[in-house]
């Protein structure tokens, strides 16, 4: 992998949602994995270094959460961020407490991605 610093996850169902992030992400400088099912997620979380996972809730094998739950386990410090068309669904409290750092809804804030995605990778918090 590529500098680390710049490595993100996108476990994400749909590949046209999957296919807009990453080319996004990338036209900013990210290098984007991407992942089809919370299980392909949580084995490419365990087995490489990351600096932001993005995370959809409604996926086929499981939820979002009970996969953030699952990463949380074995790593308690890269950012994880929903990127969900059910936001309004979302619990914000449930996702803080599984450890999730914050919520963008799609497609309305695919644009504020990069710069949400830039300000985590570089340490800092979601207001």
């Amino acid at each position: 992998m590529a500098d680390a610093s710049r490595q993100v996850l996108f476990v994400e169902d749909t590949s046209d949602t999957r296919d807009l992030v990453e080319y996004s992400l990338r036209s900013q400088g990210f290098e984007v994995t991407g992942a089809q099912t919370a299980n392909e997620g949580l084995t490419l979380a365990r087995t490489n270094t990351f600096a932001l996972i993005l995370l959809d809730i409604g996926l086929p094998d499981k939820d979002g959460l009970e996969l953030c739950r699952e990463i949380r386990r074995f790593d308690q410090t890269t950012p994880i961020l929903f990127y969900t068309a059910f936001a309004e669904l979302l619990d914000m409290d449930e996702a803080t407490r599984a450890g999730a750092q914050g919520c963008l809804r799609k497609p309305e804030d695919t644009a504020r991605l990069g710069e949400v995605a830039r300000k985590l990778t570089e340490g800092g918090q979601l207001n």
